[in-house]
């Protein structure tokens, strides 16, 4: 169990610091449980609700030296292959909802080339490509930043140029 001002990656890929934990009841329920009441390390307005028995679900960030050989080796990550397009947005939830550091750099390489392909035709990723694109970027620099206690823009300048 996890403990109040802790840091966690929650089941979204969301890093967030537990406020509280406290014992709630269910909507239109009589079962009363306990919950983390925690919030995110960016937009630390949005608060997170969490029956505290899914904690296995949930995991501790990455350890500096974890994050440090993540950025070293994301050259050698290889690009997300989508065998089939019309099932991107399936491949995308997956890595996603995997919540794994190298899937989302796999992720972000994805988005990068198949970006830059598009500009050379003059067009622009779909509203789905950049949904995506946004939550892989966040959830995997606000878990960098939080490990290597560095600010999300470095952090986020640090990966995009190993990427390129």
């Amino acid at each position: 169990m996890f403990k109040v001002d802790e840091k966690v990656v929650n089941s979204n890929g969301i890093t967030c610091v537990i406020d509280r934990i406290e014992r709630m009841r269910i909507p239109y329920s009589k079962v009363r449980k306990d919950y983390y009441i925690m919030h995110d390390l960016i937009h630390t307005g949005d608060v997170f609700y969490v029956p505290t028995d899914t904690d296995k679900s949930m995991r501790y960030p990455m350890s500096t030296d974890e994050a440090k050989s993540l950025i070293n080796s994301i050259e050698e990550i290889d690009t997300l292959k989508i065998p089939v397009e019309r099932f991107r947005d399936e491949e995308y939830r997956k890595c996603i909802k995997e919540c794994s550091p190298e899937r989302l750099v796999s992720l972000l390489k994805f988005f990068i080339e198949r970006k830059n392909r598009l500009l050379s035709l003059g067009k622009n990723l779909s509203s789905m490509d950049e949904k995506y694109m946004r939550l892989a970027s966040r959830n995997l620099f606000c878990e960098l930043a939080c490990s290597l206690s560095l600010p999300v823009d470095e952090v986020e300048n640090l990966v995009i140029a190993k990427i390129h």
